[in-house]
């Protein structure tokens, strides 16, 4: 479904952006009335999500506006006031719902669900295909008893077939309910995931025809008479029930981690609006407050009022919206309300700073290293442990990769409830870094597979073993678990300083990546696959601008383009390989030609790897990991620097 957000506030949208992009919905965002108009007289919306203090045209004004035009899609009005006649008037002027900054993202989303219901006929919590379910709320998808895990696109595209079962679909309107505006693939684009989500389906059992093709119009969903009996497996109430819960918990967790995430980016503009207040009231002090200085203080404090809602920040809201009360109007300030207006201002002051001190504390606490320790000496695993959490790490022991596999699972769930990629595990959740420390000797080749398989995931597990068995067979053994290091009987106090090591060379879970290529078109596909993931992307369209963008961006990985001009990206490569400072620097071409001579190519210029552009989902995502993840641990352990013979 496609929503249309028209709000000014930049810190504002990105927060209800990432917020309703998480829901799996399509948004395109205006931020000033205006160009909400245009964006809907151009395309096709399910719904409106309209603030009421816009520049160029009004909430209320753009919402007379849609409905004496006939434009019917739900419309949800946001209000910084608090009062019952500008909801009055919204309601009057065509609004269907209104809401109050500061609001709970969970409600806002919760309120656009309803509408949504009450436009659809009918819309069911649960969607079903025969023995096919997919729920809009918890973001499962399930055949019988088994998962299928979709992206965000295949989801949407399962979901708008389900939801309107007698209707054929063309490629254009396809684009047209699950692309943004922003997005400009072409029609081919849709064919590929329609083929994606068969794939998907077929491979956990669901019919092949399932989505018909209709020759020359699009495709359809195959009629219900023709489809599986239902499930074997009823779930009882309490069970869901519980299920709801846990994912609403898991969904909680998510946007909070992601709020906190977004607050580094713009805590600067809730700064500046602060200044603009301080300002103010040093001008009133000074006699200096003049009508321009007061309309700009208004608007900083209205822009507070709603923001610092959405972070959570109520105390802060209710002192902005106060401080937006006071300068409301033209007339003088009374001695009382300047007053007020001084207390109320530094009042907010000491709020934001509390605030800001908090987020940073929970950001930190966020990325504390987790070691996952495998061990069957308990005793010693104990004393490990100590020391390790007085250095700030948070640790889970278990005795055995069954164990482990256990301690992981509810990571694996929440991904899968959260269906923002393929990978098999939210980053939030998974260790930094797995510890082995049993023999190599004793474990059967059962046991190794499975350990193998839950490391070698999306990303990929850190894991260090610590062996008395050095000899090749055990070396080799380590390896195919995918170690990223072998210590050689290590003593407790040698165990501790390597991963103390490796915790101080850890980056944050947010990793800069500098993507080079002449195709914004590329460019922009790159951001909406991998800033979901956690990756901060640079992007550069001129290669002309490289070194400077290099040196500016510092990344923690290069992707480049091969062919592009002025400079191709084998001799991009070769200019950072021969940089003392940036020669360990990973680097990956992604090139639209994966031939052996091209391959061979990129290698001879130092490349880390190369990644087909049509294989850019999973395979890209896995890449990115695993290399970032060997430049991590590679400057760790040159700097723990073991001897030849360990």
């Amino acid at each position: 479904m496609r929503i249309l957000l028209v709000e000014d506030d930049e810190s504002v949208a990105k927060t209800l952006e990432k917020s309703l992009i998480s829901e799996h919905y399509a948004v395109d965002v205006a931020n000033d009335g205006q160009a909400g108009w245009q964006l809907v007289s151009s395309f096709d919306y399910d719904l409106i999500l309209l603030d009421v203090m816009l520049p160029k045209l009004d909430g209320i004004q753009l919402c007379r506006r849609l409905r004496e035009n006939s434009y019917h899609m739900p419309i949800l009005l946001v209000t910084a006031l608090d009062s019952s006649t500008q909801k009055i008037e919204g309601l009057d002027a065509g609004a269907d719902d209104c809401i109050t900054k500061p609001f709970e993202i969970e409600e806002l989303l919760a309120r656009i669900r309803v509408l949504l219901r009450r436009t659809e006929t009918p819309l069911l919590s649960m969607l079903r295909w025969g023995e096919l379910k997919l729920d809009p709320n918890s973001q499962d998808v399930t055949y019988g008893d088994l998962p299928i895990k979709l992206t965000p696109k295949e989801f949407r595209l399962l979901e708008l077939f389900l939801r309107k079962p007698s209707q054929v679909f063309s490629r254009g309107a396809i684009l047209d309910s699950l692309w943004s505006c922003s997005e400009t693939p072409g029609e081919d684009t849709v064919t590929a995931h329609i083929r994606g989500l068969r794939r998907k389906l077929v491979a956990v059992g669901v019919p092949g025809d399932l989505i018909k093709t209709v020759y020359g119009v699009g495709y359809r969903l195959k009629p219900i008479e023709a489809s599986s009996p239902r499930s074997r497996h009823q779930s009882t109430s309490s069970t869901q029930a519980q299920l709801e819960t846990q994912l609403t918990s898991i969904q909680q967790k998510q946007t909070q981690a992601a709020l906190i995430t977004l607050w580094k980016s713009v805590k600067s503009q809730h700064l500046e609006r602060l200044a603009v207040l301080k300002r103010t009231i040093q001008a009133l002090r000074d006699r200096r407050f003049t009508r321009g200085l007061r309309e700009e203080a208004y608007q900083a404090a209205h822009s507070l009022t709603g923001a610092l809602g959405i972070f959570g920040l109520k105390s802060g809201s209710d002192l902005a919206r106060s401080i937006e009360h006071i300068l409301h109007g033209k007339e003088a300030l009374s001695s009382q309300s300047q007053q007020q207006l001084v207390e109320s201002v530094e009042a907010l002051e000491t709020e934001l700073n509390q605030a800001l001190s908090h987020l940073n504390r929970s950001s930190s606490r966020g990325s504390s290293p987790l070691v996952v320790l495998i061990d069957k000496d308990l005793g010693l695993a104990q004393q490990i442990a100590t020391t390790l959490r007085s250095h700030g790490f948070s640790l889970q022991i278990s005795a055995d990769e069954m164990a482990l596999e256990q301690l992981l699972l509810s990571s694996e769930t929440s991904s899968s409830a959260d269906h923002t990629s393929d990978t098999a595990a939210s980053t939030k959740d998974l260790p930094d870094v797995i510890l082995l420390n049993f023999s190599l000797t004793d474990s059967t080749t059962a046991s190794l597979k499975r350990l193998a398989r839950i490391i070698n995931q999306t990303p990929p597990l850190l894991l260090v073993v610590c062996s008395a068995d050095g000899d090749l067979s055990h070396r080799v053994k380590a390896a195919r678990l995918g170690s990223h290091s072998f210590l050689h009987a290590p003593t407790v106090d040698s165990v501790i300083r390597s991963v103390l090591e490796i915790k101080s060379r850890l980056h944050p879970a947010s990793h800069r990546v500098l993507a080079v290529d002449d195709d914004s078109q590329v460019l922009q596909g790159l951001q909406t696959l991998l800033e979901p993931r956690g990756f901060e992307l640079v992007t550069l369209n001129r290669p002309h601008d490289f070194w400077s963008t290099l040196q500016t961006a510092s990344p923690d990985l290069l992707l480049l383009d091969i062919e592009m001009p002025n400079f191709n990206g084998f001799e991009l490569c070769k200019a950072v390989r021969q940089a003392p400072f940036w020669n360990q620097l990973p680097i990956i071409f992604l090139t639209a030609h994966d031939d052996a001579n091209t391959r061979a190519a990129a290698f001879r210029a130092g490349a880390n790897d190369l990644v087909e552009k049509s294989h850019t989902d999973s395979t890209l995502l896995n890449c990115l990991f695993e290399q970032i993840k060997q430049s991590q641990l590679h400057q760790a352990m040159t700097a723990i620097a073991p001897s030849p013979h360990s």
